[in-house]
């Protein structure tokens, strides 16, 4: 009797953990949202140009946490997304700084051909 009953208590033990590994959680819909509406944004600002690298790196994650929610996967998923999502960010903050950059190198310019232009006129 006593074995029988270790016996049941081994096998639901068992049981619960195959269904607690197997359901790791819900699918992480909101990461994904979040996490693509973030590369659309990096996009925007010019990453494609001036931030390839991250940008790139945050859409080959997303493809990945896909592959995992595909497997129902849903931890693993959700830690490629949080990766994939700071790879967005990054790319959108790299992309406007070098778009700021650019737009002070700019400026910076057409100071200088306005300071020369203005001399110019002076010595006339």
């Amino acid at each position: 009797m006593m074995i029988k009953k270790i016996t049941t208590g081994v096998f639901a033990i068992l049981v619960i953990t195959q269904i607690a590994s197997c359901s790791n959680g819900s699918p992480p819909r909101h990461e994904m949202a979040l996490t693509q509406t973030s590369i659309r944004s990096a996009e925007a600002a010019g990453a494609v140009n001036y931030a390839a690298k991250p940008l790139r790196s945050a859409q080959q994650r997303v493809a990945k946490a896909q592959q995992f929610i595909d497997k129902k996967k849903y931890d693993e998923a959700k830690y490629e997304l949080q990766m994939a999502l700071a790879d967005a960010e990054l790319a959108e903050a790299s992309a406007e700084a070098k778009t700021s950059q650019l737009a002070q190198e700019e400026l910076t310019q057409s100071i200088d051909l306005m300071k020369k232009e203005i001399s110019r006129v002076q010595e006339n």
